[in-house]
């Protein structure tokens, strides 16, 4: 044990280096004390934090790392030494040696998290303390939450999380944990429709991949899709096809079935294993043992056919873009997630009704509708009303094309998808055009420019 004197001058170490790692980090985010401080501290509180007066508790450095987005290991570790001597004036020991208790909620977190059971994961995660855990478990720790916050459809928050498990790797020195956590912050972003900064970090991700830094099939099919969407979005529609190409010739690569997928999981496992990279190890060797069917992997095939039939459509090649919608429909079916298949159907219906094909258009929205409906998704079914209204409007019912349409955006109005909500508003602006409803029209496009700001105004850098 240290004696007093000791222990007073590592202290007045840790809290002159806390300080300056506070300031340092408030400073190049144009945060001031006040903002930093409120609503739980003085300035002059602060202040004498960042001065190296006073040590502020683990609950206050808590707090403050959090409004700071840096992991609390930041803010005590200014140097290699910074563990040892933190643990030797009272503060939590960050790297003492991991806690099996955590790994193993991490481990069953992890599992919730693949089987959609977000809520239970967040409630296994909460009591775990990020400053009393070893960096790998904090680094792991923030991208389950990450996770979570992106199936609650909380994009923000998942930015925030994921920003920090990119933080935490960084520390780590671990490119791959680093791009599989960038992977996800691009995925946030692209939900927030910041599309420049998704492409961003999913295009580093792929040169992690062609630099072979990342040798995981799985993980290539990932970004490439997620980069064909953001070339999609950016109108970039001939990239677009390449990675939505890209990622269907990796899936075929791998083969549709669960035994193969779960013969590729232990491959990647023991290879894994042999660089001693262990957790890896050990996750993939529990994806081979509990598949689940691939649903996941399979799903996002489907969605990738879909994706990929839209660019076609875009690029007027009705034709291949028809048989890339019927190809996803199938994969989906065969899943039977309610919500793709929905997403699919209406789709088809869309382009038969383009192609002048009204009672296939029907009989495709009709499935749609079925599908959102059983799924219980606002988002789905209101896509599938909208296809529907648009065959009630061409066969000049403008009745029940607009209780459609009504009944559509109330729906989409609640599901937060600004830009979609923003694209139906603007398709039932220039319908009501054509019927010569002017102030209708003029009102729709209002709406259609109020969720286009909103979806703007979660655009965070």
């Amino acid at each position: 044990m240290p004696s007093s004197l000791e222990a007073a001058n590592v202290g007045k170490a840790v809290a002159a280096r806390v300080g300056t790692n506070i300031r340092e980090v408030r400073t190049k985010l144009g945060m001031t004390q006040a903002q930093l401080a409120a609503p739980e501290f003085s300035i002059s509180y602060i202040s004498a934090i960042e001065r190296g007066k006073i040590r502020p508790s683990l609950k206050a450095l808590s707090i403050l790392a959090r409004r700071l987005d840096v992991p609390l290991t930041f803010l005590l570790e200014g140097s290699p030494a910074g563990a040892a001597e933190a643990r030797a004036v009272g503060y939590s020991p960050a790297d003492a040696g991991p806690d099996q208790k955590v790994d193993v909620d991490l481990l069953q977190a992890s599992v919730l998290v693949q089987q959609g059971a977000y809520e239970e994961a967040k409630e296994l995660l909460t009591p775990i303390q990020a400053e009393r855990i070893t960096t790998d478990q904090v680094y792991r720790l923030y991208l389950l939450r990450g996770q979570i916050h992106l199936g609650a459809n909380e994009y923000q928050e998942a930015v925030v999380d994921l920003r920090s498990a990119v933080t935490q790797a960084e520390g780590l020195n671990d490119s791959e944990s680093i791009e599989r956590a960038r992977n996800l912050l691009g995925k946030a972003y692209f939900l927030l429709y910041n599309y420049t900064l998704a492409m961003e970090n999913h295009l580093r991700c792929n040169t992690a991949i062609e630099n072979s830094q990342i040798n995981d099939p799985v993980f290539a099919l990932d970004v490439y899709s997620n980069l064909a969407n953001d070339y999609f979005r950016q109108g970039d529609l001939e990239k677009a096809v390449t990675f939505y190409h890209r990622a269907l010739d990796m899936f075929d690569g791998l083969n549709r079935d669960s035994k193969s997928f779960a013969q590729k999981y232990m491959e990647i496992s023991q290879n894994y294993k042999a660089v001693g990279k262990l957790t890896m190890a050990r996750d993939y060797a529990l994806r081979s043992l509990a598949l689940y069917e691939m649903r996941d992997e399979q799903r996002l095939v489907g969605l990738t056919h879909q994706r990929l039939g839209k660019t076609l459509e875009k690029q007027d090649d009705l034709d291949e873009a028809e048989k890339e919608y019927r190809r996803a429909i199938a994969i989906e079916h065969e899943l039977n997630d309610a919500i793709s298949a929905s997403t699919c159907h209406t789709s088809l219906a869309e382009l038969l009704l383009k192609r002048g094909k009204a009672e296939e258009a029907e009989k495709e929205a009709q499935e749609a509708l079925t599908f959102a409906r059983a799924s219980g998704d606002a988002q789905a079914h209101g896509q599938a009303l909208i296809a529907l209204a648009q065959l009630r409007h061409q066969a000049k019912d403008y009745a029940a094309a607009d209780e459609l349409f009504t009944e559509a955006l109330n729906l989409l109005d609640s599901s937060h998808a600004h830009e979609i909500t923003a694209g139906a508003y603007f398709r039932y602006a220039n319908l009501l055009e054509e019927r010569g409803e002017v102030q209708r029209s003029l009102n729709a496009i209002k709406k259609a420019y109020e969720h286009q700001r909103q979806g703007k105004r979660g655009d965070i850098e």
